[in-house]
């Protein structure tokens, strides 16, 4: 019975200190024989700037890498340092794709805060002075064979959309309008009959804001799902008499009917229910700015739409 007990301890004690060391970390792990990204594949790199429909509203971009070496990598994350804009962060910090030859893949990044200041304000949108850069943290392998994390510089980042001047100009629209109104688009959009065809209200509401510059709205534009029943002689949207005279303060009730009636369109639409705003600040037009409505409107405007359009219950 001793010696029973006695390897029975022995045993045990074994099995202990095995689990022991594992936990604690002992068990020696074997590591990677790659090195740092060498200087050689850095420069087969090339980046480009890339904005989808549902990232507008978050100002959301992606910068799409694109490897042209022989070496396989991991794009573990990266930055975007850009005229006219503060810092960049990640979006989607644990998705760390595999980066092989001949592949593109995406970093998401949030943009930085404008900076709105040395920059004309207008209609247009600027041109930077020098083309933006892109730090990108890679590694040479793939998967749980990996070499040290690496920062690789790219000096010049395309964007042959102009999507960072798109943004940069919409901001700093949006920030010299917000100066001197607060505006915001109602919760409920009501329906009637107008000459025989049905017609839904959006009503945008304009609120000045104390010691604030005078804005106007100027224009406001029509979308991919609703449109001004009698846009005049410049096409879709509403100006002038159409604004109500109320473009300084109060209330612009629109009258909308719906733009198409194919319902995928208005099913995988991201941007239709956002007002394209012209307005002008202290008499200098401003770029088009974006007025989102709450869930509410939207959901009204869907059902108007469904139902203009006769769509199938």
């Amino acid at each position: 019975m001793a010696r029973g007990r006695t390897a029975l301890v022995v045993a045990l004690t074994t099995l202990v200190g095995a689990a022991a060391v594992a936990c604690s970390g002992g068990a020696p792990t074997p590591s990677s024989t790659l090195g740092p990204v060498p200087d050689d594949v850095a420069g087969h790199l090339t980046v480009q700037v890339d904005q989808g429909r549902t990232q507008y509203a978050a100002r959301e971009i992606v910068l799409a890498v694109t490897n042209d070496s022989d070496e396989t990598m991991t794009l573990l994350s990266g930055v975007l340092d850009a005229d006219g804009f503060g810092p960049s962060h990640p979006t989607k910090e644990n998705r760390t794709p595999a980066l092989r030859p001949g592949t593109t893949r995406d970093v998401y990044l949030g943009l930085g805060e404008a900076e709105c200041a040395g920059f004309p304000a207008g209609p247009g949108e600027p041109v930077p002075d020098a083309a933006p850069s892109a730090v990108l943290m890679l590694a040479l392998g793939e998967y749980d064979d990996l070499g040290p994390a690496t920062d690789v510089v790219v000096d010049e980042v395309g964007d042959p959309g102009g999507h960072l001047a798109r943004n940069h100009a919409v901001d700093c629209a949006g920030a010299a309008v917000a100066a001197g109104v607060s505006l915001t688009v109602d919760a409920d959009v009501p329906v009637e009959t107008r000459d025989g065809e049905l017609t839904a209200l959006v009503t945008l509401r304009v609120e000045p804001v104390d010691g604030g510059p005078e804005v106007t709205i100027d224009r406001i534009a029509g979308t991919t799902i609703m449109n001004n029943p009698d846009p005049g002689d410049d096409g879709s949207g509403w100006t002038g008499a159409a604004l109500d005279g109320q473009r300084s303060g109060g209330s612009v009730t629109l009258p909308v009917v719906p733009a198409r009636c194919d319902a995928h369109a208005v099913g995988e639409d991201k941007r239709g229910t956002f007002l394209p705003v012209s307005a002008s600040v202290d008499g200098v037009a401003q770029h088009v700015i974006y007025v989102p409505m709450p869930d509410s409107a939207r959901a009204d405007l869907v059902a108007f739409i469904a139902e203009s359009c006769d769509w199938p219950e």
